[in-house]
């Protein structure tokens, strides 16, 4: 009879597994082993999993983290990073919203993080393939907010449905503001995802509202990703935090969308740019 642990499932042990990886640069398989009290076998399972949607590298008697891929596939860690910055982005970009207005999410955390405020609002259709909106909508406003589910393949990397039938859904509909975020920006060269199926979905959010808006904090200027979303003229509005330099904010102020640059409580919470 088998002596390891069942009281922990396959997502929960590669979940921990992976926040392990965000603190430390390396886990050992022994180590992961003894940690769940699982066989050498079941935790050389879970590294094959994880290395095969790119979050780390498996190397001998372990493995090492892949950072880019792994901040961007755990949603636990991409929730815990930078929370009050992405609530405050998120509170101001909700400004934007009416009652009775329709409303595209994507599966960003700091979209997620509209909720709440979206909430207030009330009245509202929102629409997303991100399944954290789905659970929090079931609990933060089930009678006030209408919620249009795209369905798809379901990815755990993103805990959302993707691929060609998300995208034909999407194409499907028109609202009135789609609210995106993305891996990297670049202020010349637009916006960018490290996944191509990703990039499509939010480039069909763009595309399908009337007003769209960016919502980034300052750490996706440092980053970089693959595939293009769309050129930062295609967005109504950018929301940024006010960590980023002065030379990108004013080269954004240039653009054609109107900038919003969130402050810290208590600092002036106006427009760098607005137009």
């Amino acid at each position: 009879m088998s002596t390891e642990n069942e009281g922990v499932s396959n997502r929960e042990r590669r979940d921990t597994i992976m926040q392990a990886l965000t603190e430390q640069d390396h886990v050992s398989v022994r180590e992961l082993a003894d940690r769940f009290n699982v066989s050498a076998m079941t935790i050389h399972r879970d590294l094959d999993a994880l290395e095969s949607i790119g979050v780390l590298r498996k190397v001998r008697g372990g493995a090492t983290a892949q950072p880019t891929a792994l901040y961007e596939s755990s949603l636990g860690f991409r929730l815990a990073q930078m929370p009050d910055t992405k609530r405050r982005i998120a509170e101001q970009a909700s400004e934007r919203v009416k009652p009775g207005a329709s409303i595209a999410l994507d599966d960003s955390t700091t979209t997620l993080a509209m909720l709440p405020f979206l909430a207030e609002i009330g009245q509202l259709t929102i629409v997303t393939y991100f399944a954290s909106v789905i659970e929090e909508v079931a609990r933060l406003a089930p009678d006030t907010l209408q919620l249009i589910v795209v369905g798809g393949t379901y990815s755990h990397k993103y805990h959302s449905f993707g691929g060609v039938l998300a995208e034909q859904q999407l194409m499907g509909l028109s609202v009135d503001h789609s609210f995106i975020s993305v891996s990297s920006v670049n202020a010349e060269r637009g916006t960018f995802h490290q996944e191509l199926d990703q990039a499509a979905l939010k480039r069909t959010l763009v595309h399908i509202a009337r007003d769209s808006s960016l919502l980034v904090d300052a750490t996706k200027f440092e980053s970089s990703a693959l595939h293009r979303v769309v050129e930062l003229s295609e967005f109504q509005a950018i929301y940024v935090d006010d960590a980023l330099s002065p030379a990108v904010i004013a080269k954004l102020g240039h653009g054609a969308a109107d900038l919003h640059v969130v402050r810290e409580p208590g600092a002036d919470r106006r427009s760098e740019g607005a137009r």
